[in-house]
C-alpha cells in the first residue's frame, strides 16, 4: 500500500469518527470498496502509518473501531 492511498483511508475514516464510521454506501462511494475490503486496508494503513502522523489515541480508536465492525454478526436477510 502506497503512503497516499493509506493517508486517504485514515482521513476518511477520522472524518466519520464522530458518525460512528462510515456506511458501507459511503465506503463504496468513496473507495469502490465494501465494507470488510474497507476495514481490511484501514488495517494495513494503520499499522504501516508512522505514529508521528497520526495520535495514539486516534490511532487506537480507529484499531478498535476496524476490530468490533469486523467481528461483528451479520444480520440475516429478511431481519
Amino acid at each position: 500500500m502506497n503512503e497516499f492511498h493509506a493517508h486517504e483511508l485514515i482521513d476518511f475514516a477520522v472524518r466519520w469518527i464522530p458518525y460512528g464510521g462510515a456506511g458501507d454506501e459511503e465506503i463504496w462511494i468513496a473507495f469502490g470498496l465494501n465494507g470488510a475490503g474497507y476495514r481490511r486496508r484501514l488495517h494495513a494503513a494503520l499499522e504501516c502509518t508512522p505514529h508521528t502522523v497520526l495520535d495514539e489515541a486516534t490511532r487506537t480508536h480507529l484499531q478498535l473501531h476496524v476490530q468490533l465492525r469486523s467481528s461483528a454478526p451479520r444480520p440475516l436477510v429478511g431481519q
